[in-house]
């Protein structure tokens, strides 16, 4: 069949690979003039980690990166608000600190070496059905095609629900982050946060080679007054935080060099239409907090390329993608979703009670393996 793919991110180069392979013809379209990842460092839990192993970059991405023994995050007193370590659910269970960059550059590879086509400074705005085919649309009104179908694979703001006639329902965060990336020798093999209330969050995630991924938290509509405050006040109040990142800051010279993101969750009914199907961010964004965002995109990947290799027949692909998928997609939206406002949020007590119940629930044998396989990207759903 030939295969249009929205968007050459993680979830679009790893199907367009898959599909690629199994014989399908592949043409990736990206609106940016060149292909490139954008953001900081990645947690690949094993969820994730399974995907690329099939894909036979695991040890390349390995090489590269920090092996995470474990996650913790501190109030601004020094008080642990949580420690968990995956060793406790096998010796053999760890994640990887990555740099998303070196994530991308290797799917990218995988997909020119299998013959997908990627067509930049082309943005899929529209399709049309046209019998048995699709033509994609894109911001000038050319039509390219014709398709056999349409992954959308273009990210939480995907532009392509309403012309795929698919209900959603999008919340948009009042919280964002500023994310970076630098030296740092003092944290090297774990997530580390100093969380002060809600207002503030700090963190460091080991990355490989030396290199951490930094993220600050606070309120979007507050990043203009940060800028104009100024870059020393402002590392000023992060290292009065967390000292360790002292070393990481001292490499910035400016707000520019930093990526601003905001969040946003959207539920969406089905995640496939008439010649339509869509996979990771585009189908189910989430803040991220648990930050399994490429996680479930790897395995959104893999279960539709699989999916349509055993049917030969796209909607029935789409159906059992969506059937495999759904209930653990559920889950880590929902449980993100409830999570959040003990974050980052402007609600009353939520820290209070974050700090009171959060450190004695991995007390608990049960809970704390429920989180630790939550955290890991193997939990499947509630029960």
């Amino acid at each position: 069949m030939r295969v249009a793919v929205s968007g050459c991110g993680i979830a679009g180069t790893a199907v367009s690979h898959l599909l690629a392979t199994s014989g399908h013809d592949v043409t990736i379209f990206e609106q940016a003039a060149q292909c490139q990842a954008i953001g900081a460092g990645i947690m690949l839990q094993p969820s994730g980690q399974a995907v690329l192993n099939r894909l036979g970059i695991l040890d390349s991405i390995a090489r590269k990166s920090a092996k995470l023994e474990g996650i913790e995050a501190f109030l601004l007193s020094g008080r642990p608000l949580i420690e968990l370590e995956y060793g406790a659910l096998g010796e053999q269970q760890f994640a990887y600190g990555v740099h998303r960059g070196l994530l991308f550059q290797l799917l990218l590879t995988l997909c020119e070496t299998s013959g997908v086509c990627v067509q930049t400074s082309t943005q899929v705005c529209d399709f049309g059905d046209k019998g048995n085919n699709v033509h994609v649309i894109d911001q000038h009104g050319t039509q390219h095609g014709p398709f056999a179908f349409l992954i959308a694979a273009d990210g939480a703001r995907s532009r392509l629900r309403t012309p795929a006639r698919i209900n959603s329902r999008t919340v948009e965060y009042d919280y964002a982050a500023i994310w970076a990336t630098g030296p740092c020798s003092h944290i090297d093999h774990r997530l580390h946060q100093v969380i002060d209330g809600t207002n503030r969050l700090v963190g460091l995630l080991p990355i490989g080679e030396g290199q951490c991924s930094f993220f600050w938290g606070l309120r979007a509509d507050a990043y203009d007054a940060l800028v104009q405050q100024g870059l020393p006040a402002w590392k000023q109040d992060v290292i009065g935080m967390c000292p360790h990142a002292a070393e990481l800051l001292d490499s910035i010279e400016s707000f520019r060099q930093m990526t601003f993101a905001g969040y946003r969750h959207v539920r969406m009914k089905r995640w496939s239409g008439n010649k339509i199907v869509f996979l990771g961010d585009a189908a189910h964004p989430s803040s991220p907090h648990l930050g399994q965002g490429v996680n479930l995109a790897l395995e959104d990947a893999a279960c539709f390329a699989d999916a349509l290799n055993d049917t030969q027949d796209f909607q029935q692909a789409a159906a059992r993608y969506q059937k495999l998928r759904q209930r653990k997609v559920r889950y880590y939206q929902s449980l993100t979703r409830m999570l959040t406002p003990f974050f980052q949020s402007d609600i009353p007590l939520s820290a209070a009670c974050r700090n009171l119940g959060l450190p004695w629930l991995p007390k608990v044998p049960w809970i704390r393996r429920r989180m630790l396989q939550t955290l890991s990207g193997l939990q499947n759903g509630w029960f």
